[in-house]
């Protein structure tokens, strides 16, 4: 895509990712920062306002960031003539890069995290944000969508059906396992049709590790340093706490 273009579409995502970050600010400030339980008063450090905190102002500081970039480069200027030259939007393209970044936080948020454990839940999700961009090939990007779509329908069913009850009853981590092993699918696909397109190994190994090693270290700052309880606790953080407890 042409870097005139590139950055108009900055300037369209960096508004999205704003008003999603004061939306995410919103929802947060509605959790109590302190409260008393028990007759012991809880302090701001052990809310569970702050993960969602840090969620929303990271995405505001980036959206700022990407909104600045968008307007030094002349992006906004650029789409605001186009837009009163009577611009067209493409679908195939910038409209289709925005639902892919969508899609992935809608069913983090509203998906998985209730749902799932949360080290699992953001691995998930950045393995397939990360995998749709990094390697730069939009045919790659709709590819590894379809599939992380056809996979969150999936879960989706399970939930709504109440399957994912009757599977959580047969064995507490039944759903875990099937998150893991939708990942495990999501990378195997990927490398393949990365294959197929010749596209570097080595980005999907870089994907890879991010996507393990970033909630992994997320995860336990929040569980053990800022005690803050996750949203959803499942077999991972579990083998988490068994480590914390045994080496305390």
């Amino acid at each position: 895509m042409e870097e005139k273009k590139l950055r108009q579409y900055d300037f369209i995502t960096s508004i999205f990712l704003l008003c999603f970050g004061v939306w995410e600010l919103a929802q947060a400030f509605k959790m109590p920062m302190k409260d008393s339980y028990g007759g012991v008063q809880s302090v701001w450090y052990v809310s569970p306002a702050l993960l969602p905190l840090f969620v929303g102002g990271g995405i505001l500081l980036l959206g700022t960031i990407l909104l600045i970039n968008s307007i030094k480069t002349g992006g906004a200027a650029d789409l605001i003539n186009a837009l009163k030259k009577g611009w067209n939007f493409k679908v195939s393209t910038p409209v289709s890069r925005i639902l892919t970044v969508v899609l992935g936080l809608f069913t983090l948020i509203y998906l998985f995290i209730p749902r799932i454990d949360f080290y699992l839940s953001l691995a998930l999700f950045l393995f397939y944000v990360c995998a749709a961009f990094y390697p730069d090939n939009e045919n790659f990007r709709v590819k590894i969508t379809i599939r992380y779509l056809a996979g969150s329908l999936v879960f989706l069913l399970l939930f709504i059906s109440g399957l994912g009850r009757v599977l959580q009853d047969l064995l507490k981590y039944n759903l875990d396992i099937l998150t893991l092993a939708f990942i495990i699918y999501l990378n195997v696909s990927a490398r393949h049709v990365g294959r197929m397109m010749a596209i570097d190994h080595r980005k999907f190994r870089t994907v890879t590790i991010i996507s393990l090693v970033v909630p992994l270290i997320l995860c336990p700052l929040f569980r053990y340093f800022l005690l803050v309880p996750l949203p959803y606790e499942g077999g991972i953080i579990k083998l988490m706490n068994l480590a914390y407890y045994a080496l305390r």
